[in-house]
């Protein structure tokens, strides 16, 4: 197989996948670990909040592409889960500190 370089990539990434920060130097110093935190929250919140209304949608026939309302179901779930892992991890972090200073 033969893939272009100009290919955009990004456009197949999940909602839950775009904004999420790279780590890269483009990142603004301003920004920070609270503040990413938060974001991340808001975006799991927002994709929550899509698929209900999609499932609403469904329920009173205003949408019939239940192909799209499963999508967005997934992207949530799998939004949630990341937020979720994140979370444990931190707390695991958090509670290796704590040890270390005991």
């Amino acid at each position: 197989m033969n893939f272009s370089t100009d290919m955009n990539i990004n456009a197949a990434e999940p909602a839950y996948l775009r904004n999420l920060p790279t780590g890269k130097a483009e990142q603004s110093a301003d920004t920070g670990f609270q503040d990413m935190l938060s974001d991340m929250v808001k975006q799991v919140n927002t994709l929550q909040k899509d698929a209900d209304a999609s499932i609403h949608g469904l329920a009173t026939g205003a949408t019939t592409n239940v192909h799209d309302v499963t999508i967005k179901m997934a992207e949530a779930g799998v939004a949630f889960d990341l937020m979720m892992q994140v979370r444990n991890k931190l707390l695991e972090a958090y509670q290796q500190i704590i040890k270390m200073q005991a």
